[in-house]
This record gives C-alpha cells, structure tokens and sequence, in this order.
C-alpha cells in the first residue's frame, strides 16, 4: 500500500479543478485496463481504524470505505433487516443475555491470516474497551464480555438484556479487523487498515483519494470491480458536474435542488431515501433564559418549519412528529409544532419577556433576550442558510440572535464540553443513529449526562436531564421483546417532545446519483454501501 499526505484544501481544490478540466483518466477504465468505479465523496476519508482510536466521530465517508475493507458479524440490508455476514449463524440464551455466533470457516483477512473466533474477540474486545474507543459509548457499554468458546464460536455476553445487540454489531464501528495487522502497527492502524471485505487497500492520498483494488481470496465471490476509487470534492456542483461528465460513476450528498435535473439525464439514477437523521438547533439548558420551559416552547411556535423544508428541499425533508425520524424503529407520532408566531410572544410575555420600543427586542429585569446561535459551515445541507432564516423567524417573535460559524470539523469541539465552557445558546445539528435503533438516538441525546465537570457523555450537548425519562431509557434497553420496547420509548418520545430542549426542525433524505453502476445500496442510516456493486 502507498500512503501519502497531502495539502488540504488547497489540494481539493486542484483536484476538482482537474475533473472538471478533464484531467482526469476515464472513470471506467482502471490502472491495469480492468472496470474501476469513482465515487465522489464530499469528506475526505483520514482514519479507517473501526475501533476509533483516531479519537474522533467517524465520517459518513470513512464509514462507507470501511464497509468495503472490512465485514462484520452481520450486515444491515438497505432495508434494514440484519442478516448473515461472517457469522454463519447465531442463538440466544433465554435469559437475553448470552449470545452465540458461528463463525464463518474459510474466511482470510487481506493480509493472509485466517479469521478465526480468537481474531473476532480481539477486534470486540478493542471496540467495548473505553480506552480504545471513545466514540459510541451507548452501544457498547452494555456488553459485559466476550469470549472464544473454539475456533469458530463466540460468545457475547451483556451486563443485562440487551435486545438491540444485533443493531450494534451491524454498526459500523463492530466490523472486523486483521488482530495481525493492528499489532504490527499499533497507534496507526488506522493508516493501514485490513480487514476481510472485497476491497483491499492499494493508495491512499490523505485527504484526496483512496484507492482499493479487489481481495482476491475473498470469501464471497469475486468483487465487482477491478479498483475502486474514492474521490474527495467537497463542493456539491463539482459533485454533480463529476457525475455529469462520465468521471464519476457514484456522487453522494446530492443538493435536492438538484435531484430533478439529475432525473432528467440520461443514463443517471437518483436514489433518494428518507433518513433516520433528525435536525433541529439544540438548546443550551445552562442559560438561566433557555431553562423556562415557555421560552423554548416559544423557540418552537415560533418557526414556518413546513415553509423552510419546502423552499430549501423539495419535498425531500420531513417536518418533525418527534424526537425520531419516522422510519426508526421505536417511532411514536406524538405531534407536530404548529407555526403560531401569536402563541409564541403570548409565552414570552408570560415568562416576563416585554418587547422594548423601537426595535422591538425582548427584555427582562434590565436583559434584553440575546441568543447566540451556532452553525457549522457545510457540515449539513444548507446548514447556514437554515440558521440565518431561523434568525429572521426569531426577530420577529422578540429574539435577538448573534451567529457564530465554525468549520465542520471543529463544530464537536464546540458542542462535547463541560457546560461552563459552552460559548453558544442554540447549536444547529443533526443526528441519526448509526445502528438504525430509536433507543439509541434517544439515549444518546437525552439521557442525562453523569456530572457536570466533563463532557457529555454522548451527544447530550444540551445538558438535558429528566428522572422519568433517565429511568424509561434504562426499561427499554432491557427490554427483549421490540413491543415493549417500543412502548417504553413512546413514553420517552412524549416527555422529551413536551420538555423541548431543542429547536425540533426536520428529518432530511439521503440522495446519491449513479451512472453505470448497479447494486448501490443507500441505507437510511445516511451510509452508502458499495461492497455488492458492478458495472
């Protein structure tokens, strides 16, 4: 493999250049003539390490190469079912928690060693150790141990109940990984990843290009192209334009105002698929202002939420019901947010909020109602033209909003600190859960954090925090049977809605284009999988 560092944006910007010059080789041709398929990602793919250890959340692109790379236990569909991937089967002890796995015989990672029980245990044990990994804490918490029972049986047991393990060991961070190859190179591993999936790593230009070129002893048949290539253009047009011209055969993060030109081509498929992401601007409960229950209803009366999801997606977004995105699993209809800008400044009179003349701007005992809102700058469609309308729907119920914008990549810094660090009143964001389960985005979000003299302990940034809600969360992890389950998160659903610590917005779509490439599989969980597909 060729590993080579390169010079960021200034780097992506010749590259996209380049495509768009024609500068690069036809995108059907591979380096030794054979079939090659480009994708045109809009991250840069920089740590391939499942277990985390770059110490950062994985990207949506990364989780796509990983897929490629590696396999795991099981595999979701792009339906969403689980079913078999090299565990050939599996049971479960009555009691919920001890699990069983047969592990596919016959099976070699990319650097010739064999899979075995003992190389799944090693990568388990890495991914449910703290200290590996940081990052999805609630999906692996609940597992007490694992153990090679022989050479190809494992055992998974968890602290208690777990009836989601399956959804966890399908997420991205439970894939395989070579034991050989991670203590040959320690700490950068995750620059030279191996796994026993179709593709294989051949170059890797940090930050532009990956390169993956077949494994030819791989389990499952041949793979269907010769090389894979994916490529980083960060702009959305130049995505398009690549995808256009023949020089990419898959383009990801297609802007909606897009999608009918793109119908309109020949030979182009768009794949639009409603996501399990939410949306909204997360409230920052340490503000004395944002703690009275009447002004966060006010936040949330106070937006045309069907109007902005119209004007900016098409119709490919759906305004919120609830805490979850309508097709995951758990979801509850609860409600909608009417648009009722009367409703809102009623409340913020009632909480003490009186406008001040000329301008109109709220004030109380002496304060006048400032927020600061935060926004990354493209880290999300539209994401800043979302916050800046917000604004002007704010202004008119009496608000007086200052924005702060970071850069994508920093935006967790921002938002992961302990509460006396936080620098911003309303964080725009958007969260789906990895593993396709509604008890895990709720957990994630709303379960309350253990102290206030660290970081959150997932993405609960708001500092949200409710007994009932705390309590309810703990029922439904237990619960084995999905109808249980999901009757407790229902409970979860209503209390959080009702307590609104956030701004709640929309569930967006994923929308990826192809041309000449069959078997794209795009899963609502925001992840395109490629493994299966061909000319």
């Amino acid at each position: 493999m060729v590993l080579k560092t390169q010079g960021g944006a200034r780097c992506l910007a010749v590259i996209a250049t380049a495509l768009l010059a024609g500068g690069a080789a036809p995108a059907s041709v591979g380096a030794q003539g054979g079939a090659a398929l480009v994708v045109a990602q809009a991250v840069a793919v920089s740590a391939l390490d499942p277990a985390g250890s770059s110490g950062r959340p994985v990207s949506p692109a990364e989780s796509e190469a990983a897929f490629l790379i590696y396999d795991g236990l099981v595999r979701f569909t792009d339906e969403m079912s689980i079913v078999p991937e090299l565990a050939a089967s599996w049971s479960v002890d009555p009691d919920g928690r001890a699990w069983t796995f047969k592990i596919r015989r016959g099976v070699t990672f990319q650097d010739g060693t064999p899979l075995t029980a003992q190389a799944v245990v090693a990568t388990l044990d890495r991914v449910i150790n703290p200290a590996t990994n940081t990052s999805n804490r609630t999906l692996w918490d609940p597992i007490a141990s694992v153990s090679a029972l022989d050479a190809a049986t494992v055992r998974v047991l968890t602290k208690e109940p777990y009836g989601t393990l399956l959804n966890t060991l399908a997420q991205g961070s439970a894939l395989i990984a070579s034991p050989a190859a991670v203590e040959r190179w320690g700490a950068e591993y995750r620059l030279h990843p191996v796994g026993t999936g179709p593709y294989a790593v051949d170059r890797w230009d940090l930050g532009t290009q990956l390169d993956l070129v077949p494994h030819r002893q791989f389990w499952d048949g041949r793979p269907g192209f010769d090389r894979i290539v994916l490529r980083t253009v960060p702009d959305p047009a130049t995505r398009v334009a690549v995808l256009q011209s023949g020089q990419a055969q898959v383009a990801e993060g297609i802007p909606t105002e897009s999608v009918d030109a793109l119908r309109r081509a020949p030979g182009v498929t768009v794949i639009v698929r409603p996501a399990l992401r939410t949306f909204g601007m997360g409230i920052n409960l340490n503000r004395p202002a944002l703690q009275d229950i009447r002004v966060r209803q006010a936040l949330n009366y106070a937006v045309n939420k069907q109007l902005l999801v119209q004007a900016l997606f098409q119709g490919n977004a759906a305004v919120l019901r609830s805490p979850l995105a309508l097709r995951t699993s758990g979801y509850a209809d609860v409600a909608a947010w009417p648009y009722d800008p009367p409703k809102a400044r009623m409340l913020l009179e009632t909480a003490g909020w009186k406008p001040a003349p000329p301008i109109g701007v709220r004030v109380k005992d002496g304060r006048s109602l400032q927020i600061t809102l935060l926004t990354p700058q493209g880290a999300f469609p539209h994401d800043v033209e979302i916050v800046e309308t917000l604004a002007d729907y704010l202004r008119n119920v009496g608000f007086e909003p200052h924005f702060t914008y970071v850069e994508p990549a920093a935006l967790p810094d921002h938002l992961l600190v302990p509460p006396d660090q936080s620098t911003w009143d309303l964080a725009f964001f958007g969260f789906g859960p990895s593993n396709g389960d509604g008890g895990d985005h709720l957990d994630a979000l709303y379960r309350s954090n253990p102290d206030r003299q660290h970081r959150p302990r997932a993405w609960n940034f708001t500092w949200y925090s409710n007994p009932l809600v705390d309590a309810w969360l703990a029922e439904g992890t237990r619960a084995v049977d999905p109808r249980v389950r999901d009757a407790v998160y229902a409970k979860v659903e209503r209390q959080v809605w009702t307590d609104a610590p956030y701004l709640w917005l929309y569930a967006d779509s994923v929308v990826v284009a192809t041309r000449g490439a069959q078997g794209v599989e795009v899963l609502p969980i925001a992840l395109t999988i490629l493994k299966h597909a061909h000319p």
